[in-house]
């Protein structure tokens, strides 16, 4: 009879393991209670994650509910385990095909009818109707939500770019597949490149070991500058991993590392379909992309990088006062957590390292603690160009960072090492729109990012004080002294299409 019992107990014990399925799921997150509840196609589930990521569903990710997060781990009707944190996605869904548009003006993917979600203007430009129409006619990959009859859409991007997949053919600049190494560093920065409206994809090492379904990938992105404004002229860099899916697709993310803006940005783990093409968000609607796929990195090296970097999302997320500096940006913390594993940029080869001129600086006393230094203040601004002079640009500056990966993961000894079977580029030209056009961003702080602060700082005084005069004009407690101050200023107000003209011009004749 205990026999028995046992054998009853034991049975219902095991009934949870043969319902939950091991897979991934997507939903929005909110708290009830102690419990966090994932929703997910009108049924809400438990999140169970384990200890060591619980501080990744932070006050501030629970508090954001117009975002959809996909969860990878056990999942029954009722709960899903996890040992990760989660990645943030475009929506509860993906569809692939061809977008038409019927005579009615309809969209349709297939048989499905589809619609663009929300979009929202950043610096007056949105994901606009030259952008839509870019997209018609084309394969894409959407991301998104089924609504009524229709899947409303909110991220895009071509089909078979972000794949692993040789048997699609590209067309590839003259000069790339001669020299792709050369090609990347010192042509691609060039407008007639940075700025093309061809995509294109092509290996840069290739081992001749063919890459296999399940074959892990190294990501690593650079965003150029954006036409639109100097700010941005940096760019933005960062890295993450990937898995290459049956039909050779890659199914990665990246580690967003993004302080709170009018984009609605949320720092994160975020799916590349999202990362590049979400209509608010994403990086190709506001400038031209480039990236490496690296296949065949070890994928315990990669979890480790994407559990580093999320410890620095949740501070970016929930620390008050916290500020992007040229010693902690998107940049330095993706440059630390791939070192973490031995993976690095030639800037750190022994022999660059050994015989860096930086190593001079070693006895600046203003070098120490100048991580952390901004440019408010004189001794902040000594600080931070002591900080500049002692570490390599690569180490801080998102394009220099982008083409040591380029060199060292162009040497077959290196890749060897790494067990790199091939190296894949990508360049993902800006969408379409009324935005002006970017390009490659600056890759010399000294030369040219001194420049582009200073013109940006002269701009956005100029505007502050333009926007000054009007609410002065507008008032009717203003004095007749500010009134005519205020009609000064705007008798010379720069208009939005010359200030246009004026930042291209500026940006297009500095950067390269």
């Amino acid at each position: 009879m205990r026999f028995l019992l046992v054998l009853l107990a034991s049975s219902f014990l095991f009934i949870p393991s043969i319902l939950a399925e091991q897979g991934s799921i997507r939903g929005t997150l909110s708290k009830v209670g102690d419990q966090i509840l994932l929703k997910s196609q009108d049924k809400s589930r438990v999140i169970d994650i384990s200890k060591e990521f619980a501080f990744t569903l932070d006050s501030k990710v629970l508090n954001s509910p117009n975002y959809i997060f996909e969860f990878v781990g056990d999942i029954t009707d009722s709960k899903v385990v996890t040992k990760q944190s989660p990645t943030i996605v475009a929506g509860d869904d993906e569809l692939v095909g061809t977008l038409e548009k019927k005579e009615d003006g309809s969209l349709y993917i297939g048989d499905q009818k589809v619609k663009f979600g929300r979009t929202k203007e950043i610096y007056k430009i949105s994901f606009d109707q030259k952008s839509k129409d870019s997209f018609v006619g084309k394969n894409i990959i959407a991301q998104g939500n089924y609504l009524d009859d229709a899947f409303e859409m909110n991220a895009i991007v071509l089909d078979d770019l972000i794949s692993a997949n040789t048997q699609v053919q590209f067309q590839v600049p003259q000069g790339f597949e001669s020299d792709p190494e050369e090609f990347i560093i010192e042509e691609m920065a060039k407008n007639i490149h940075s700025q093309s409206m061809v995509p294109f994809r092509a290996p840069v090492y290739d081992s001749k070991k063919k890459v296999y379904p399940g074959e892990s990938v190294l990501v690593i992105t650079l965003s150029g500058r954006q036409g639109d404004s100097p700010g941005a002229a940096g760019g933005h860099f960062t890295v993450g991993m990937g898995t290459v899916q049956e039909d050779m697709s890659i199914k990665g993310e990246v580690s967003n590392f993004y302080f709170e803006g009018p984009k609605e940005v949320l720092a994160g783990n975020t799916d590349l379909v999202s990362y590049f093409g979400h209509f608010i968000q994403g990086q190709q609607n506001y400038r031209p992309t480039f990236t490496l796929f690296i296949y065949g990195v070890d994928k315990n090296k990669l979890k480790y990088v994407r559990d580093y970097l999320e410890v620095e999302n949740h501070k970016v997320r929930t620390e008050k006062g916290l500020e992007i500096t040229p010693g902690y940006n998107c940049t330095t913390t993706s440059n630390d957590a791939l070192r973490e594993v031995g993976i690095k940029g030639s800037h750190r080869n022994f022999l660059r390292t050994v015989f860096d001129v930086q190593n001079l600086s070693l006895i600046n006393p203003l070098r120490y603690g100048s991580r952390n230094a901004g440019t408010e203040g004189t001794l902040d601004t000594l600080r931070t160009i002591s900080y500049a002079l002692s570490e390599d640009p690569e180490h801080y500056v998102p394009r220099a960072a982008f083409n040591s990966y380029v060199k060292n993961f162009s040497s077959k000894r290196k890749n060897k090492k790494l067990g790199v079977k091939r190296v894949d580029y990508l360049f993902m030209p800006q969408t379409p729109s009324a935005r002006q056009i970017g390009g490659m961003s600056y890759d010399q702080p000294i030369k040219e990012g001194k420049k582009v602060i200073d013109y940006d700082k002269k701009r956005e005084a100029r505007i502050a004080r333009e926007n000054t005069a009007k609410e002065i004009l507008e008032s009717r407690n203003s004095t007749e002294e500010q009134r005519e101050w205020a009609r000064e200023v705007l008798r010379n107000e720069v208009s939005f299409a010359e200030d246009m003209r004026l930042v291209k011009e500026f940006l297009n004749n500095t950067i390269d």
